[in-house]
């Protein structure tokens, strides 16, 4: 008797069944016991990784005892594992510290030292104790920083007692660490008369070399204002400081503010409303009447940090002001000489004598006096430098069609003759214009421009409209004679005489030509700020050669061949720089190195 269909089928399958079940269940088993080893692995490097990091944050502290003097020597365990090791690497990453003098005194190496470092390796990751500071690497130039190095910026002063390692190669669960040498670098006029404090006009630049160099990085942009650089195919990050922007207002007519700058007069005065002044003064502030609307005042007065030499001036043309001279005043004897409504106040001497120097002065309180000198400004080079490179950089002109490219387009719009600039920021290579019109629209906002080269106007005039400001960053770079030029029939103006709505700033070595000598019967005319202290050592000018200024200088040397220079007192009541606070800031400096030995 056959069985029924389908039962031989089911009593053969029911052993292959229990066959794969338990392949399955062996398979399985497998592959757990395999997770859990890879996940017991992972988690015994974690938890190795975290211990190590807190021996490596312990021995942070206990070295910057030892460092800074607190102790002679400190022992610190170190948590180990299997497969795990401590090293002293005395070799990797350094520092350098660079002071230069942004006024033309070139830069001075402070201090360049090999920082060392204890290293913790664990496969392809590490911790490292360097600069004071513990780093952690994933070995794929991923660092982050696991507690901070021993640098302090605040409050524009940079405390840098950096700690370097030596010792042992290997170190097994105990670190002995003890105190080497120390050095200090900064304030230390033994090393260098100039490692002094306070800081004027320079910039201080840390570089780091280290495997741990963006870790680094991101710790200078978090805990400091300064300018932040990477180069990364040399591991390298560097933190750049700069001290900050002096006091910028004008309160005078002309002036140079630094032990370079001379005033002289070697023509006669030339002014559309008044022949007989070199110097005077006016107040655009609260009235819409313009220099030749008001009746001139006697707030002209020359300030210089050299010497201020009238004795070539014409008779008959005066100086409605002070002269204030950080050497000698020269004023010449007899007549056809130029008068003072003010005081002279000299440092050095008062020539021909103290007698003529007395008989030039016009007004009864005048007087000769002696001073100590004057008081002094830094230039401006890094700022200039810098906003021009920064516009350059973050070109987008605004959008104006206005300007193609680099370069102004007087067809973009409106007559070819002409073009209209609105509020935004800019940036151009130069600004060099014959027959044009150029309008700087205020209006709804201020213009910033920076210029690469210079401003030169021939038969030209430049308008400020609105009630804004025009600030203009002039680098002065490339072969020219002149950052700026206003041949003598180009103008810069604006309504009713304003100096505080166009300001120009330039570096120390700024030269200027307002007029160009020559006939006609209406000088150039800038209405304006020109702010560019020559520092130290800088060799600016600016020559007024059938000229007018309705504003103030602030120059190197000044000299008129022919013209006046009229001294808007709203000036007195504005500070004309007002990017100080944008500017990284560093005063003091105390920078020194700090040896510590570390063995086993």
């Amino acid at each position: 008797m056959s069985n029924p269909p389908g039962i031989g089928k089911r009593g053969q399958s029911s052993p292959l069944g229990v066959i794969l079940i338990l392949a399955i269940v062996v398979s399985g088993t497998a592959l757990t016991v395999a997770l859990g080893a890879e996940a017991f692995g992972s988690t015994q490097n974690q938890l190795s990784i975290e211990r190590a990091e807190k021996s490596m944050t312990q021995l942070d502290s206990q070295a910057a005892m030892v460092a800074l003097g607190n102790s002679q020597v400190q022992e610190v365990s170190l948590a180990t594992s299997s497969g795990d090791s401590y090293r002293v690497a005395e070799n990797t990453g350094w520092m350098d510290v660079t002071y230069t003098n942004l006024t033309g005194g070139g830069s001075t190496t402070i201090m360049n030292e090999s920082m060392g470092a204890i290293v913790y390796d664990n496969d392809d990751r590490e911790i490292a104790y360097q600069g004071g500071g513990v780093w952690r690497s994933d070995g794929e130039n991923n660092a982050v920083m696991v507690s901070p190095p021993e640098f302090h910026y605040r409050e524009a002063t940079l405390t840098l007692p950096l700690v370097t390692v030596s010792g042992d190669e290997s170190i097994d669960g105990r670190a002995v660490i003890s105190r080497n040498t120390s050095q200090a670098y900064f304030p230390n006029e033994s090393t260098n008369g100039n490692f002094t404090n306070p800081l004027e006009r320079s910039e201080v630049e840390v570089t780091v070399q280290s495997d741990y160099y963006r870790a680094w990085g991101t710790f200078f942009e978090q805990r400091t204002t300064g300018n932040v650089s990477y180069d990364h195919p040399n591991s390298r990050v560097t933190v750049d400081l700069v001290t900050p922007l002096q006091a910028s207002d004008v309160n005078s007519a002309a002036a140079s503010l630094a032990a370079s700058g001379t005033f002289e007069v070697n023509g006669a005065a030339k002014s559309v409303c008044r022949a007989d002044t070199y110097t005077d003064s006016y107040n655009s502030s609260g009235t819409s009447d313009d220099y030749c609307s008001q009746t001139p005042g006697n707030k002209g007065d020359v300030i210089y940090g050299n010497d201020i030499d009238i004795s070539s001036g014409s008779g008959g043309d005066n100086f409605y002001g002070s002269l204030v001279s950080g050497g000698t005043v020269k004023v010449g004897n007899g007549g056809g000489k130029p008068d003072v409504g003010g005081d002279i106040n000299y440092t050095t001497a008062c020539q021909p004598s103290i007698a003529d120097c007395q008989s030039r002065i016009t007004t009864a309180s005048g007087t000769v006096n002696q001073i100590d000198g004057i008081q002094k400004r830094g230039a401006l080079d890094y700022l200039i430098r810098s906003t021009v490179e920064e516009a350059d950089d973050s070109n987008g002109n605004g959008g104006t069609s206005s300007i193609s490219g680099d370069t102004l387009d007087y067809g973009a719009a409106g007559p070819s003759d002409e073009v209209t600039i609105g509020p935004g920021n800019y940036y151009l290579d130069r600004i060099d214009a014959s027959g044009k019109e150029i309008y700087f629209d205020t209006t709804s906002g201020n213009v910033t421009l920076s210029v690469r080269e210079y401003i030169h106007l021939v038969d030209s005039d430049i308008e400020v409209l609105g009630d804004g400001v025009v600030f203009v960053y002039v680098e002065g770079a490339g072969p020219h004679t002149e950052d700026l030029y206003l041949d003598k029939d180009s103008a810069i103006t604006n309504a009713g005489d304003d100096a505080n709505q166009f300001r120009i700033f330039g570096q120390a070595n700024f030269t200027g030509r307002i007029g160009s000598g020559g006939g006609g019967s209406d000088p150039a005319k800038y209405v304006g700020v020109i702010y560019a202290p020559p520092g130290n050592g800088g060799t600016g000018d600016v020559n007024l050669d059938f000229g007018e200024v309705y504003g103030g200088l602030v120059t190197g040397t000044t000299t008129i061949n022919k013209g006046s220079i009229h001294y808007d007192e709203a000036l007195r009541e504005k500070q004309t720089l007002t990017r100080g606070d944008d500017v990284v800031r560093v005063t003091y400096l105390h920078i020194s190195t700090n040896r510590v030995n570390v063995t086993s």
